[in-house]
């Protein structure tokens, strides 16, 4: 939208745990109502001035406008968190909880939001293939690797 060559900002990738097994135990409807449920936890810890916008099947992503890494990650952690203490209770009185894997990284200078995105997903798959329910950013996947 703005020159996005010049912009500066943090992006955040969610993607919820397991979430193909909620649809194939539960159901779509089931599935959906997850979906819709977290969308507005995310959309209730971030700024007024962050966007955020489904992904794909199960996957979230909010671009952060002028923010720091480090701040990117704390609202990271806070999102996260908010996820996994949501209960959905469903019919048969099961309580279902929700995590999710999730990647923070920041755009670098003259990159692309298609490259940003790519890294964010790198992050989240990361975070994914070493134990799911985590935070990983730019900055600890460096350490890790």
């Amino acid at each position: 939208r703005s020159n996005e060559g010049q912009q500066v900002y943090s992006l955040i990738m969610f993607d919820l745990d397991r979430f193909k097994r909620i649809n194939d135990n539960h159901g779509h409807a089931v599935g959906d109502r997850v979906l819709v449920n977290v969308a507005k936890v995310i959309q209730e810890e971030l700024r007024t001035t962050d966007i955020v916008a489904r992904f794909g099947g199960e996957e979230f992503v909010a671009v952060l406008p002028n923010i720091e890494l480090s701040d990117a990650k704390n609202i990271a952690n806070r999102v996260a968190l908010s996820i996994s203490c949501q209960v959905i209770i469903l019919d048969d009185d099961t309580e279902l909880k929700i995590t999710s894997s999730v990647g923070v990284t920041q755009r670098r200078q003259g990159e692309t939001l298609d490259e940003t995105l790519k890294r964010a997903d790198d992050l989240l798959y990361f975070a994914k293939n070493n134990g799911r329910d985590q935070v990983i950013c730019d900055d600890d996947f460096s350490r890790a690797v």
